[in-house]
């Protein structure tokens, strides 16, 4: 029996006021908590088939629960969605089902927050379940985010298709329908796709029929199973005309992967992996994977690399694609690292979620981290483990020493800061603080704390402190841990501050003690090029000590030692102690074993003397490899801000001659990529040029790696990611080996009658060609090169091609490109704008070009990224990563004073390409003489 209607409320508010905008009067950035989602019934139809009028339209009910008195409900709708004026409804819903209508007094829409807010006739009473009815509509646009269309070219009619598909991580599920826009607000959802049926429809969940859309001819009703409850942001849905292509495996998950029918062929590789990364996981969290089906689909237009949707996963065609006539084993091994990441999610933020954006790194710490587990497995010859690691702690130790990093877990209230959430802090800082917490637990320890967090919050939401509760009770367990220390107590101080330590050591070696201190690393040294900040603490770490000495070089014990810890004020607590491990006066001490924390060390001058000795001598193998890499990526860091002098750094770094292995490289030449920046805008460069320094270093591995060859002689232990450095650096230097190798295959290429079938540059060292042979060639070789992006159907090769595209020494060359990624009709999809436009500024002419394009065009770019300013930042940041002398910087500041929205709503990203900017200029300034003395004192 239905409930009459409020007539009063009918009388001094009729229908159409749902459909008008006022002041909404709630105003705060959190929904409040009188009501509870349970379940959605979504409806959506998709119109795809008249390009001038792509749109959908749909309905959502929505069952609530009343948790608190109320007399409104406060939900999330974007500014697009138009939604009908006489068809929203709200209704009490009684034990029996049985619906009871209650009348709705105002609404309010509040465009700060999305919310639409509906006044009702009464009170909802505690305990007390209801239904909410919205009908909406809304055009496609540009953009890519919410529910969106993207289109690609079919190879066979060259005609345009369409297809539609969502991204709703953070906060965009709300633009496509009327919801509850939270991650705690987790509910079920019954999900229907109207469509036409040359299309098909993929959701979350398997289909359980479709049935004709009546009054429409050849128009299909798609209806899913019911899905298990979860957020928002993990709905996921597409009309599309691909191909599937179905796992061949023995697990009872389906797997499929989808992609248009004349790219399908390259989705093999990810079809293979898929099942084995999601078997792996299966065993290793002892949790079966909870959904019958596992869905990847390649998105022609895509912002993200990929998107973990529960059961439907979304990727850009070049994390998905994987051609082996064309792509690299280094393309390979991206693809099989962005789908173990993303199955990763389907436990860590799928399964459990965190509570709030604050915590993302929760979701995405952890599936970096457990990816690299994944890789391993998958393919032990990648090594992928301790690369991975080494790749992660670089990228944390470098982005992580600026004033203006933050904490990983920071209030998050602002909707720029949601986009500012998904950067390296969460998801590489994320994954090192794991892996430190998993080497000081142990694996048994860890293995089982994480076996009780899933469980315990299995479907449910939670926060950093629900996580360390978990641990902290299995390493007790497991007495893995002292009892005077939890997990908690010491992963707060890695969560909850910016930054990471220096520690120093001292040796008294008459004495024969030791004494260890801790201080906040700043890139800046003593903090001189920023303004003095208040807010900013030297802060003090729970720090897990591992070391060894050349007494026994035990690299294989990585739990700590000793810890470095901090009192009830949070200061650091100086640790001093007997020499440890019997290293005598003439023995080096070595700290941090295989990098198991985010920290630099400085020695005193003897024992940096000591470490040197080894490594120039025949035994410095005794040493660990990542090890290795650290003593060079520390010495450089803590010369480059004053904390040592460069004799020591460069008396270190001249061993890498007789180095063969890939990390101790790969650590040294990401410091010197930082210098060779600054210093080629000076004349001190030639110093730095291949017949001096660098040629020092790089000629004996150059040889050593079988240059330009393409299969190394007799050296199965070279891997492609360590040959590909390597050569990319050597002809960027221009050694004439390397260059004139490089010409000859891409001549050979340009004289192929038929270049775009037949590419006799080996798939290994395209990208070392193609940049080198620009660099060299011609407006021609130039334009050879376009035609092929324009050409090529495997998407590992046109991005490659578009970074190549870069290397050009000809001005106006570069100009034209410019014009051209930034051109609305460009064939160069939005997504890839930053990866084009990165080539050039980092190429050899290129960042003045790049630069003055920048800031003169500024409001073309704006356009051209639809306001799209986390983009625009990012964009700022690879200019100032070049920028180190005065009139470049005053021409920054100058821009930002004029374009003052960009700071606005991306704060922290402009405040961090200044302060790069600034740390350039102090190490040109104060650091760049003693470097260049010292080069001249030998070459």
């Amino acid at each position: 029996m239905t409930r009459p209607i409020c007539r009063k409320c009918l009388l001094r508010n009729p229908p159409n006021v749902i459909s008008t905008f006022g002041q909404a009067s709630y105003d705060h950035y959190r929904l409040p908590q009188t009501l509870q989602p349970r379940h959605y019934n979504l409806r959506v139809l998709t119109h795809l088939e008249d390009e001038t009028r792509l749109s959908f339209s749909g309905e959502v009910e929505i069952e609530l629960r009343a948790l608190q008195p109320t007399n409104n409900i406060t939900l999330h709708a974007g500014p697009r969605l138009q939604i009908t004026s006489d068809q929203t409804h709200f209704y009490y819903l009684d034990e029996s089902g049985n619906r009871t209508k209650i009348g709705i007094r105002a609404v309010e829409r509040n465009s700060k927050y999305d919310y639409y807010i509906l006044m009702l006739c009464k009170v909802l009473e505690p305990r007390q379940n209801y239904v909410l009815y919205i009908q909406f509509f809304a055009p496609f646009v540009g953009g890519m985010s919410g529910y969106y269309a993207s289109s690609y070219k079919d190879q066979n009619s060259n005609e345009t298709r369409y297809l539609s598909v969502t991204q709703f991580e953070p906060v965009y599920a709300r633009t496509a329908f009327p919801c509850f826009d939270e991650p705690a607000f987790k509910a079920t959802f019954n999900i229907t796709l109207g469509h036409h049926t040359k299309y098909v429809a993929l959701s979350n969940m398997p289909v359980t029929k479709k049935i004709s859309i009546s009054g429409r001819k050849n128009w299909l009703w798609t209806i899913f199973e019911q899905t298990l409850p979860m957020s928002s942001y993990l709905v996921c849905y597409s009309v599309n005309d691909f191909a599937g292509l179905k796992s061949q495996n023995t697990f009872s998950v389906e797997f499929t992967t989808w992609a248009p029918a004349s790219a399908i062929a390259q989705c093999k590789y990810a079809a293979h992996i898929g099942p084995r990364l999601l078997d792996y996981y299966e065993r290793i969290f002892e949790i079966d994977y909870p959904l019958p089906k596992v869905d990847q689909l390649a998105v022609p237009d895509f912002s993200a690399g990929a998107m973990e949707n529960w059961g439907l996963i979304t990727y850009r065609e070049a994390a998905l694609f994987y051609a082996p006539e064309a792509s690299s084993e280094v393309d390979k091994q991206r693809v099989a690292n962005i789908i173990a990441h993303e199955l990763a999610h389907q436990w860590f933020g799928n399964l459990v979620t965190m509570k709030w954006w604050n915590d993302l790194w929760l979701n995405e710490g952890f599936a970096t981290y457990v990816a690299t587990l994944g890789m391993q497995e998958l393919c032990k010859k990648w090594h992928a483990y301790a690369e991975e690691s080494l790749e992660n702690m670089m990228v944390v130790l470098n982005s992580d020493a600026y004033h203006t990093t933050r904490a990983i877990s920071q209030s998050v209230s602002r909707a720029s800061q949601f986009a500012e959430q998904f950067d390296h802090i969460t998801y590489r800082k994320g994954a090192v603080i794991i892996r430190m917490m998993h080497m000081f637990i142990g694996d048994i320890t860890f293995r089982n704390g994480l076996n009780c967090y899933l469980k315990r919050h299995a479907y449910g939401n939670a926060d950093q402190n629900d996580l360390w509760r978990s641990l902290s009770e299995a390493a007790h367990k497991f007495g893995s841990m002292p009892r005077y220390l939890d997990v908690q107590r010491v992963m707060d101080t890695w969560t909850l501050q910016a930054g990471y330590p220096l520690i120093t050591v001292h040796r008294d070696y008459v004495r024969n003690t030791i004494s260890i201190n801790q201080r906040r690393f700043l890139l800046d040294g003593l903090g001189k090029t920023m303004e003095k900040d208040n807010s900013i603490s030297n802060g003090c770490w729970f720090v897990p000590i591992s070391f060894t000495s050349a007494h026994r070089a035990n690299f294989t014990a990585t739990e700590p030692r000793v810890w470095l810890q901090c009192d009830s004020q949070a200061n650091d607590i100086p640790l001093e102690a007997r020499s440890p491990l019997g290293a005598e006066a003439d023995q080096w001490l070595i700290l941090n074993v295989q990098l198991t924390a985010p920290f630099r060390v400085n020695y005193d001058t003897l024992n940096w003397r000591l470490i040197i000795k080894t490594l120039h001598g025949g035994d410095f193998r005794r040493i660990h490899t990542m090890n290795r890499a650290q003593l060079i990526n520390d010495a450089l860091a803590l010369s480059w801000n004053g904390h040592l002098c460069y004799k020591i750094a460069l008396d270190l770094l001249r061993y890498i001659k007789q180095e063969h292995a890939y990390m101790p490289w790969r650590a040294a030449l990401d410091h010197l990529e930082t210098i060779y920046r600054i210093i080629k805008q000076t004349s001190d460069f030639a110093l730095f040029q291949p017949q001096n320094f660098m040629n020092d270093l790089l000629r004996p591995i150059y040889v050593y790696l079988g240059g330009m060859e393409t299969q190394p002689k007799g050296h199965c232990r070279h891997h492609v990611a360590h040959k590909t450095l390597i050569n990319q650096w050597a002809c960027r230097l221009a050694l004439s080996d390397c260059l004139k190798r490089a010409v000859q295959y891409y001549h050979r290429w340009l004289i192929s009658n038929d270049p775009d079938l037949v590419n006799p540059v080996p798939q290994n060292l395209r990208s070392v060609v193609y940049c080198a042979a620009l660099r060299q060639g011609d407006e021609y070789d130039w334009n050879f090169l376009w035609q092929r992006y324009c050409n090529a159907t495997a998407a590992s090769e046109r991005r490659l091609i578009l970074q190549a595209l870069g290397c050009t020494r000809i001005v106006w060359v570069i100009r034209r490109y410019l014009e051209i990624i930034f051109n609305e009709n460009s064939s160069i999809r939005k997504q890839d704008i930053s990866l084009a436009f990165g080539a050039i500024t980092r190429s050899d002419i290129g960042f003045p070009l790049a630069k003055d394009y920048f800031m003169n065009n500024f409001t073309l770019l704006t356009k051209s990224l639809e306001s799209n300013f986390r983009e625009l930042a990012a964009l700022l940041l690879q200019i100032t990563q070049h920028i180190s002398s005065p009139h470049d910087y005053r021409e920054l500041k100058m821009f930002i004073d004029c374009h003052r929205k960009l700071e606005k709503l991306a704060t922290r990203s402009v405040r961090h390409a200044v302060e790069h900017a600034q740390v350039n200029l102090h190490w040109r300034q104060k650091q760049q003489p003693e470097f260049t003395r010292r080069l001249k004192a030998r070459y």
